[in-house]
């Protein structure tokens, strides 16, 4: 009797949800809990597809008792390596939470390398709950983030590239300081989720968007020197029926690339079209092609996040196969790798891969052969510079502290060191300025040196020479210019700039003084500064005015 009351009512398990998949569940009742038994399905239940692709498990289980103890079997795995599941909680059966890891408790383990066995205890309250693999990402989720992004400054467009097999639109977001000429803008191609229930990539398409529109000084400075086009979900139709690798047509979109205008895929027709149209062809080079091409991907039986990169060949010719690529191209991905795990102390915990690019069936070959290595681009009459298109893998398993299962958030943060990579890769430098305007009344002067910090801040070394000694002097310090006569008796000087703020400072036995002045790092800061001095008998003089501005 008392067994029976603590399992209560038997738990349903379902998987008709966005994003969703398994081929069968069975549940039967144990001492304290019950048994439930997920058989694993292939994309779209094509059963012609290589195991390795049934790699995505994902639905929910109501009719919860808290309390009970739910052993779970999943089967028919097309994966071995050991990943602690994810879970979302629901106390009314509605409204479910974000998801989060199960308890270490629940780490997996694996039977036979098609068997997944582990237990969680349902938590207090608790009347549903959704289980995954791994942490999902849905349709509705990219169409939040696209909604997000409408009108912010930084986004020049949202535009609809093509459409699925099912109708669902393929879009890509430009992102840049509309605010600055494109004429000297580089442009970079981020893709996520060619391969669906690849889900890391999302996450950290997410953090590199948050970054690039925060504000952070580096954001504005790496959009003022790029057009950036992010293409946040590639495969719609297969994330929305809970595919791991396939569209809804059951084709592995990465493969279409090794003949990319034979594809009858439409994501690929629709990826291929606007990569072309901001490439042009080596006969007439598009208005700044596309410099960066990042594709983002998840990977199994892997540690940690990693890049491959291709193997240099200095007898690359076209046509041939597993030969990598032209010796320029793998130093910029090396240099790219550099930049990444320099950035990231997540990335940097990865083990690069080499790829000869087999058969060639990666968007990286297509950049690579029809563009890179053809004559005429880098060589006259062009003297464009080589595509660097790379493959970046997030992991399923541990996080940044090797320890602790990796979670969202450590890929949102992995997209916004992405973003700090692209800044090294452009070479890029937050700048500020000191530049003198106006004249001084008579003989002070005021001048500053700038010494750039960690943070991206200056340091504003002011110097004020030519005054009274003994003496004081006034540092006004504000918003805007001004030609403003002083009172009288000393009208024959004028403010030239509104004292917002100011500081006394003592002059030394030469009539100068000096004083350090942060000027933090925010884009487009503009201040404008003024000494004014003053001798014991009230004789005034005023200095030139300065402007300390950032120039990001």
């Amino acid at each position: 009797m008392l067994a029976t009351a603590v399992v209560g009512q038997t738990p349903a398990v379902s998987w008709n949800g966005e994003n969703m998949r398994l081929r069968s569940a069975s549940v039967s009742a144990v001492s304290g809990g019950w048994d439930l038994v997920l058989q694993m399905d292939d994309d779209n239940g094509n059963t012609s597809l290589p195991t390795s692709y049934r790699r995505w498990w994902h639905c929910q289980v109501d009719n919860l008792t808290p309390g009970t103890t739910l052993n779970f079997r999943v089967t028919n795995a097309g994966y071995s390596d050991v990943i602690l599941p994810v879970w979302s909680l629901s106390t009314d059966g509605v409204t479910f939470g974000d998801y989060a890891r199960m308890p270490t408790s629940a780490t997996p383990q694996v039977i036979g390398g098609t068997q997944h066995r582990f237990s969680v205890q349902v938590p207090t309250g608790v009347v549903a709950m959704r289980v995954a693999k791994y942490f999902p990402y849905t349709v509705t989720m990219k169409d939040d983030l696209i909604w997000s992004v409408f009108g912010h400054p930084r986004v020049r467009s949202v535009v609809t590239i093509g459409s699925s097999q099912q109708g669902r639109s393929i879009q890509k977001i430009e992102l840049t300081d509309g605010g600055v000429p494109d004429t000297q803008k580089e442009r970079v191609w981020i893709h996520a989720g060619i391969h669906p229930a690849e889900t890391t990539s999302y996450f950290v398409v997410e953090g590199l968007i948050d970054w690039l529109l925060s504000g952070d000084p580096y954001a504005e400075a790496l959009l003022d020197a790029t057009l950036i086009e992010i293409v946040p979900m590639a495969n719609p139709d297969g994330v929305y029926l809970g595919n791991y690798r396939t569209n809804a047509n059951s084709s592995n979109l990465e493969s279409q690339w090794s003949a990319p205008y034979n594809s009858p895929q439409p994501e690929v027709i629709a990826l291929r079209t606007a990569i072309e149209g901001y490439m042009g062809s080596v006969a007439s080079p598009a208005f700044h092609p596309i410099r960066v091409l990042l594709n983002l991907h998840s990977t199994h039986n892997v540690s940690f996040p990693f890049h491959f990169q291709h193997v240099a060949n200095s007898n690359w010719s076209p046509g041939c196969t597993s030969c990598g690529v032209i010796p320029q191209v793998n130093q910029v991905e090396g240099q790219w790798i550099a930049n990444f795990r320099n950035r990231s102390p997540f990335v940097a915990l990865g083990t690069t891969q080499n790829s000869t690019l087999g058969s060639r069936p990666f968007v990286e070959s297509m950049c690579h052969d029809r563009w890179t290595a053809v004559n005429g681009w880098l060589n006259a009459p062009n003297f464009e510079q080589p595509v660097m298109a790379i493959t970046f893998e997030g992991t399923y398993g541990k996080g940044p502290d090797g320890v602790t299962w990796n979670t969202m958030d450590d890929y949102r943060q992995c997209g916004r060191d992405l973003g700090m990579a692209l800044f090294d890769q452009f070479g890029l430098q937050l700048g500020a300025g000191a530049q003198a305007y106006g004249q001084p009344c008579s003989a002070l002067s005021l001048a500053a040196s700038l010494t750039p910090q960690p943070d991206g801040s200056h340091v504003a070394n002011l110097t004020i020479s030519g005054g009274p000694s003994p003496g004081v002097a006034v540092l006004a310090v504000g918003g805007t210019q001004t030609q403003t006569p002083l009172p009288a008796p000393w009208s024959a000087c004028s403010l030239l700039a509104t004292p917002d703020a100011t500081a006394v400072l003592v002059l030394d036995g030469s009539g100068g003084a000096s004083l350090p002045l942060n000027v933090p790092a925010v884009s487009g800061l503009v201040a404008y500064l003024q000494a004014i001095s003053l001798d014991p008998a009230l004789a005034l003089d005023a200095s030139n005015g300065l402007t300390l501005q950032n120039s990001y």
